[in-house]
């Protein structure tokens, strides 16, 4: 009797748990018009969706793993992101490559990636990223339809723009906070990337003010609950061994026009987070070094909006 009264129980705790699985979708942008700008890094969209995976709906095989995967506090999450970005020089409407100080590009790209929550302060990640490059990235038609039917200019030349590509990539990232203060914590991630459109190292750091979970700027599905406000301060250094936007492929030269690319870069930013119910807004301020030494400006500023429903 006890057998039987010990399966049911278990069979409704994983039921318990499958109901509680959260969920979430969301849009994000990446915007430099914001600052009176429209070259370089000049605009991404992203549509977001992913959930909270429960250890109890995984296939058990064996009676000896049955124990340790319902003693298992760890939450694991799976996030899907589908974005565009488009990059283009100062001289958007020139003819001649050789008078731009930034190759036209664009990228489209699906990606999956999955996240262990350690606890409410540590996150380890990684994932895989499949995307196109080129004409197929249908960037310059959504860019010069925005353009001309939103803001009626003009539509850009996108000259020499970079060649087709198919691109693969995988990359991990492990995210911490530690507590300083009252309401105040240091957060800190490193990130790396390998791929053929983009490899690369990154160090992320960041104070953030507030009663809500720091991790907010790096997950949504950190403490979904949670209702208030969130303040961020921080930095970003990386190292660039690839840059297909800049440089081209490493296998072949059918790029029309390339630019040497910076292999140190940083980025400084500054955002506010806001919970209330079942939704999360964000904005992030953010002034980017140089790409390519051939960029006109020093800097280049772009700022980061996104909206998120929870369910």
């Amino acid at each position: 009797m006890n057998r039987w009264y010990l399966i049911a129980l278990i069979c409704f705790s994983a039921c318990k748990t499958g109901v509680k699985a959260q969920q979430y979708a969301g849009l994000s942008i990446d915007n430099d018009l914001f600052f009176g700008k429209d070259y370089y890094y000049s605009s991404g969209v992203f549509l977001q969706y992913g959930k909270t995976v429960s250890p109890y709906e995984k296939p058990r095989a064996a009676d000896k793993f049955f124990k340790d995967e319902l003693e298992n506090k760890q939450r694991k999450s799976i996030h899907w992101r589908l974005g565009q970005q488009i990059f283009n020089p100062i001289g958007r409407y020139d003819s001649i490559s050789d008078h731009m100080d930034y190759p036209f590009s664009g990228y489209l790209f699906l990606e999956r990636s999955e996240q262990t929550h350690k606890s409410d302060k540590e996150i380890l990640s990684w994932g895989l990223q499949l995307g196109l490059s080129g004409p197929p990235s249908l960037s310059q038609p959504i860019q010069n339809t925005y353009h001309r039917v939103v803001l009626g200019l003009p539509p850009l030349s996108w000259v020499d723009q970079q060649a087709v590509g198919l691109h693969l990539g995988v990359f991990g990232a492990w995210t911490k906070s530690v507590p300083l203060f009252e309401k105040v914590q240091f957060t800190q991630q490193m990130k790396a990337a390998l791929g053929t459109h983009q490899s690369f190292a990154q160090l992320r750091t960041g104070l953030q003010w507030g009663p809500l979970n720091p991790l907010v700027f790096f997950n949504p599905l950190i403490s979904p609950s949670q209702k208030g406000w969130s303040a961020h301060i921080g930095a970003r250094l990386s190292y660039h061994a690839q840059d297909y936007n800049l440089s081209g492929s490493l296998f072949n030269d059918r790029s029309p026009f390339t630019l040497s690319s910076n292999i140190w870069r940083n980025s400084l930013e500054a955002g506010f987070a806001l919970r209330m119910e079942q939704w999360q807004f964000m904005t992030i301020a953010k002034t980017r070094s140089r790409d390519t030494p051939t960029q006109r400006y020093e800097r280049h500023q772009v700022l980061f909006l996104s909206a998120i429903h929870f369910w």
